[in-house]
């Protein structure tokens, strides 16, 4: 949760304050790996030069997933097993308890599903992403946000999506990003795209407007930033909602290395490397998460 509080400066100024309120939780804090990806710009002026990049960063990321999947199916696998050793009951797997050579494991996208979660901005976003997809000959299945009124239909298209697609495409800011529980542990990859600011409208305007006195930077920090990441940190928080999961995020914009931008990132996610080519995307892909 966030709240906001104004206070003297010492100078007879008065500041706005920002502060996140976090539930303790010391397992999140190695729980994430993550990386910013420097080489595209999210801006509504620009982001349609970027469609390409953004939807063939998304093929990697699917591709990334599938490779590292066969590992953790493994794992979970025989965690999960009835007949698992009492050493495993504390969360390790006893060695005489492997899978054997002929051992049937389940099918990628049944129990432990390789889809990774794509969030962006808006609708219009992620259906122009789509598109390119689409128009590169992509043969990704992907399974856009529907826009469901009751928590149950969400839940069950959720559930549908992992089992039978590649990529969820999930809008920040709704239901699906915030208040489902069902991507954590079962999402290892995961994407968003571009750090959510709202829309400028009139009403955003009149806001600007109000916090006028406290100057522009701290008006546009109140008004679109502070909002935009808070979509981001609720949505991420979704992926890890137990010790032992983890998940590998892609934060798409070179904005989310301003120091602006990832200060109001929470602390698990402020720990981050910079990517500014594909070759250094590849790499971190190819990295297994400690």
């Amino acid at each position: 949760s966030v709240a906001f509080a104004r206070k003297d400066g010492g100078l007879g100024i008065t500041r706005p304050t920002y502060t996140t309120l976090h539930a303790p939780a010391p397992w999140r804090d190695n729980a994430y790996d993550v990386a910013v990806d420097t080489r595209v710009e999210t801006t509504f002026k620009q982001r349609a030069n970027y469609y390409g990049t953004t939807a063939a960063t998304i093929e990697a990321m699917h591709a990334a997933a599938s490779l590292q999947r066969p590992t953790l199916n493994a794992q979970l696998s025989t965690f999960n097993s009835p007949h698992r050793s009492p050493e495993s009951e504390s969360g390790s797997i006893s060695c005489s308890h492997l899978p054997t050579p002929n051992s049937k494991l389940p099918t990628p996208n049944s129990q432990f599903p390789t889809a990774i979660a794509v969030f962006f901005p808006s609708y219009a976003y992620a259906e122009s992403v789509l598109r390119a997809l689409e128009n590169s000959g992509s043969v990704l299945r992907v399974a856009l946000q529907p826009k469901l009124p009751d928590l149950a239909a969400q839940n069950a298209w959720v559930e549908e999506s992992l089992a039978l697609t590649d990529a969820l495409f999930l809008v920040l800011g709704s239901s699906f990003a915030e208040g489902i529980d069902l991507l954590g542990g079962r999402v290892t990859h995961a994407m968003v795209v571009g750090p959510a600011l709202p829309e400028v409208n009139a009403v955003q305007k009149a806001r600007l407007e109000t916090f006028s006195g406290l100057g522009r930077e701290a008006s546009f920090r109140r008004v679109y930033q502070i909002p935009g990441l808070q979509k981001v940190n609720q949505a991420l928080g979704r992926l890890v909602r137990a010790p032992g999961q983890k998940a590998k995020v892609l934060l798409h914009c070179r904005r989310f290395a301003d120091t602006s931008y990832s200060s109001l990132l929470a602390m698990e996610y402020q720990f981050y490397r910079e990517i500014s080519t594909e070759s250094e995307l590849r790499d971190w892909l190819a990295e297994k998460s400690s």
